[in-house]
């Protein structure tokens, strides 16, 4: 699991500690759960969708989660062709705070539900995008 984290550039940390930068992460107990429930490459996917150049960084556990969550729960998205490009207009650090704000008690799958409704939206407004 660290060698599949350390593709990503992302080196864990004690819980205990603070993660400093864009490259560290307190969620090794998430990823080490993602990798025994599904698979390394189910963790690659899930890693690489949040290494992207707005949103590396943001390697909590709540959004490991909830990307991981996207990814199992609608199939019918991860593989559209556009997946990548419409993923990548997400906001996650926002998602996160939004969801804290809205559920400080649950803030993971607030932000799972949060998740799939924006991207629901932006499929919806590629959709309206190529009909006009």
């Amino acid at each position: 699991m660290d060698r599949i984290a350390a593709e990503f550039g992302v080196h864990f940390v004690a819980h205990t500690k603070r993660a400093e930068g864009r490259h560290q992460s307190k969620a090794r107990r998430t990823c080490s759960t993602l990798l025994k429930k599904h698979d390394a490459s189910h963790l690659r996917l899930v890693l690489g969708l949040i290494n992207t150049e707005k949103n590396r960084g943001n390697w909590s556990a709540p959004v490991i989660t909830a990307v991981s969550w996207l990814v199992l729960n609608k199939p019918e998205w991860v593989v559209r062709r556009d997946f990548l490009s419409v993923f990548d207009q997400l906001d996650l650090e926002e998602i996160l705070k939004k969801a804290r704000q809205l559920n400080p008690s649950a803030p993971t799958i607030t932000m799972a539900v949060l998740l799939s409704y924006a991207f629901d939206q932006l499929i919806a407004g590629e959709l309206q995008g190529k009909a006009a």
